[in-house]
């Protein structure tokens, strides 16, 4: 997460790619079996404990995290640990707002404080001193400060460094720096929080947010992606950054497979999962003032359909836009700190109906699998007959205030009248004699 440098960094001896079968069958998206993750416990635990004055010396540390084991992957997977845990990222040295921390490896080890290059570097050194064969990668990466509306070129600067190491005669894509934390768009300050997707990650998805360029040497860089067909830049600048989260979930887009786009008054935009299990949707619109993001409150509005999530998207205004999408499984019963799985920015040409707000909707209307068919929208006119229609195939009573709806099957349709303006009209329902509140509108 550098700024950029003007020329990008040397790396000798491209790797040979490795196969798509082999990639599969061999790093496994990160996503280890148990059995790896019990294996990785011992030298996790010897990684965090390890002794502060090991930071003087690579060679100590890498004998001290030996006499755990000297298998090469654990070794790495050690030093990943190490790197991520004790080095914190040099967000006031990034925003100018102190002199930039040396980013040799001996410095960084020592004063744990550098930029992604930094991290980068002390893996390498770890891993040499190891004898592990190691690269120190540079490239584009989708991270802070990266917009889908700005298109990369070869002539950009690259902005990031991470890794490539070999196991077994086969080659591994790590990233220390995402893995020690990330990020805090509020504040610009780095946050700490230990993630292990980036290390031995697949790199077919490890290139959703990396994309190598190398000593402006495209046709090189590119075999770094390791990959048996690597996607172009062009593809890169196309392509949704799907977070890790998004991998653990199986989070897919559908209907909009482009990081930016343009659109008209209303979309409608459609998610599914890979797993075995629903995935539920929720998402944020944030509308561009110059360098700052205002959020359009009740601009988006999510249901689940036929195995599958769906989201309205309706700007108040033309403009630039951020929609960032937010994603759990169905299972999950958390309703705060749910996980980002993706981002888009879109440019929004036209909007008929500057008023337009979706009703608010509450967890229960996703844990019963409702779906408001009508009225979506959020702003009703006051005393005006308003026509109720919702599908909940677990409810047993619905009413809109005090009129019930009538139930047929699984739908509930009626019609209520509106009471004068600035009141609120609440949607409740229940599968026995407790209610629960599933949408909430408003009188204008």
């Amino acid at each position: 997460m550098d700024r950029g440098n003007s020329k990008p960094e040397t790396v000798n001896d491209p790797a040979k790619p490795i196969s798509q079968k082999d990639t599969n069958e061999a790093s496994n998206t990160n996503q280890n079996s148990a059995k790896e993750q019990n294996d990785y416990q011992k030298i996790d635990q010897h990684a965090r404990k390890a002794p502060s004055h090991l930071r003087n010396s690579a060679g100590d540390l890498v004998a001290y995290l030996s006499s755990v084991s000297k298998d090469p992957r654990m070794l790495a997977r050690g030093f990943f640990v190490w790197s991520s845990e004790n080095i914190e990222y040099d967000a006031d040295g990034y925003f100018g707002r102190a002199e930039k921390a040396p980013n040799d490896p001996e410095s960084v080890m020592k004063n744990g404080r550098s930029v992604c290059g930094g991290y980068a570097r002390v893996f390498e050194l770890l891993c040499s001193k190891a004898g592990i064969p190691v690269k120190k990668l540079s490239g584009f990466a989708k991270c802070y400060g990266y917009s889908p509306s700005k298109q990369l070129t070869l002539n950009s600067k690259t902005n990031h460094a991470w890794n490539a190491v070999q196991l077994e005669g086969q080659w591994y894509l790590v990233d220390c720096t995402i893995g020690s934390g990330h990020f805090d768009s509020e504040t610009n300050d780095f946050k700490k929080e230990f993630d292990d997707f980036y290390f031995l990650t697949d790199p077919k998805h490890f290139v959703s947010a990396h994309f190598p360029y190398m000593d402006n040497n495209l046709e090189e860089s590119q075999k770094w992606q390791l990959l048996s067909k690597p996607i172009s830049l062009e593809e890169f600048n196309k392509s949704i950054n799907y977070s890790p989260e998004a991998f653990k979930i199986g989070v897919q887009a559908v209907s909009h497979t482009t990081a930016y786009f343009e659109m008209k008054n209303e979309l409608q935009m459609t998610f599914k999962s890979h797993g075995k299990e629903d995935i539920t949707c929720i998402s944020r619109l944030m509308y561009k003032e110059g360098n700052w993001l205002k959020e359009q409150r009740n601009a988006t509005f999510g249901y689940h359909e036929n195995d599958v999530c769906k989201i309205l998207v309706h700007p108040q205004k033309p403009g630039m836009y951020e929609l960032t999408i937010y994603g759990k499984l169905a299972s999950d019963d958390r309703e705060e700190n749910i996980p980002q799985v993706l981002k888009y920015s879109f440019k929004c040409t036209e909007v008929t109906d500057e008023t337009h707000e979706y009703p608010r909707k509450y967890r229960p209307a996703f844990v019963e699998k409702c779906i408001l068919h009508e009225p979506r929208r959020g702003n009703l006119p006051s005393k005006t007959e308003i026509q109720f229609r919702i599908s909940a195939p677990h409810l047993q009573v619905i009413k809109v205030g005090g009129t019930s709806l009538m139930k047929q099957g699984t739908m509930f349709t009626g019609k209520v009248t509106t009471p004068e303006k600035g009141y609120q009209v609440n949607m409740y329902g229940t599968r026995g004699d407790e209610y629960s509140s599933l949408y909430n509108f408003y009188t204008v």
